[in-house]
């Protein structure tokens, strides 16, 4: 080769591995001279973060450092203390800064439950939270309790984007009207989203969630409509935001955003109507899906200082109806829907 044309070849590879800096790409050169792009996006392997947080779960299963459902809702005390939250953001991000603002602050509610009829135990991504003060997270408080027809107990984790994996220590707020709460994970160190109230109709709004273990999801929608709604006479409303972005089972206690990265609303069910009957007595068919979330209202009621609602025990007293008033299906995945 004449020396030329070998100079404006070797010029080209330095300049493609300038570009591939510039661009936050990672190279790494093999032995042919050929230069490996590392992709810079953030890709998940469902079945590797799952099967690793696993056996993180089981160790410290092992090491006795995982605290049962059971004792979390015993100990989980009358009165909550003032939580220090982030103050609320105006600085609208674009949508994949804020997909990867959520990421940040977003884990995988890792749970080891105990099959209802034998001694197995098993594991599984069942829902999702996000950081709101150092060492502690919000979620649904159904995610924190037990329905004994899937599982006789259970101990629940953290598992961050990086798979990082750190148990759940104490119930600190709850409330049972609203079905949220506030739990600690010691050693955990993620960025707080703040919590906004005041969310409108028609905002745009995102979610990140786990959405049957599909770690990770990021959807985007509007808010749909605000309502009240009591699941019992004993228990006053609760206030609720009904979004359009999708989620399904695994995204219960996920974030549900403004632009900004604050958060509006917290996943908390899925209601499917399923054909009614009109006035004029003639069956009308169809599927209507509102998908409900706690206000952050009812979150931020949560860091103040106040009285806690009882958390459920596991086992419920016998003959005890489900407190729901209408058809509702928790967006907590099941072990069930598991084998996909």
């Amino acid at each position: 080769m004449k020396p030329l044309p070998l100079f404006f070849l070797l010029c080209a590879g330095l300049l493609a591995q300038d570009q591939a800096a510039t661009n936050g790409v990672t190279g790494a050169t093999c032995t042919t001279g050929a230069v490996i792009v590392k992709d810079p996006r953030f890709i998940v392997e469902d079945e590797h973060f799952e099967s690793d947080a696993s056996k993180v779960t089981e160790q410290l299963a092992k090491e006795g450092k995982l605290v049962s459902y059971t004792e979390l809702a015993k100990s989980a005390p009358k009165h909550h203390e003032a939580t220090l939250i982030t103050s609320t953001s105006d600085h609208v991000l674009a949508p994949t800064e804020l997909a990867e603002t959520l990421r940040h602050s977003t884990v995988a509610m890792g749970l080891r439950y105990q099959e209802p009829h034998s001694k197995k135990w098993r594991f599984m991504i069942g829902a999702t939270a996000f950081a709101v003060a150092p060492e502690t997270l919000s979620t649904s408080l159904h995610v924190m309790t037990i329905d004994p027809s899937m599982m006789r107990e259970a101990q629940a984790v953290a598992v961050t984007e990086d798979g990082k994996v750190l148990p759940v220590t104490e119930i600190v707020a709850s409330s049972d009207r609203a079905d949220t709460c506030l739990i600690k994970v010691p050693g955990l160190t993620l960025p707080a989203l703040p919590l906004r109230g005041g969310v409108r109709p028609g905002e745009p709004i995102w979610c990140m969630s786990h959405p049957d273990g599909f770690a990770y999801m990021f959807t985007g929608g509007q808010v749909a409509r605000i309502s009240r709604d009591r699941y019992d006479e004993k228990h006053q409303p609760a206030l609720h935001v009904e979004v359009t972005a999708e989620y399904c089972p695994g995204s219960s206690g996920g974030a549900v955003t403004d632009a900004a990265g604050n958060v509006v609303a917290q996943v908390s069910s899925i209601n499917n109507y399923d054909g009614f009957t009109s006035k004029d007595g003639k069956s009308v068919n169809g599927i209507v899906s509102a998908r409900t979330c706690t206000a952050a209202e009812e979150i931020l009621s949560l860091t103040q200082p106040g009285g806690n609602e009882p958390v459920p025990l596991p086992t419920p007293l016998p003959k005890q109806k489900h407190r729901s008033p209408k058809p509702q299906a928790s967006p907590t995945a099941s072990p069930e829907a598991k084998g996909r």
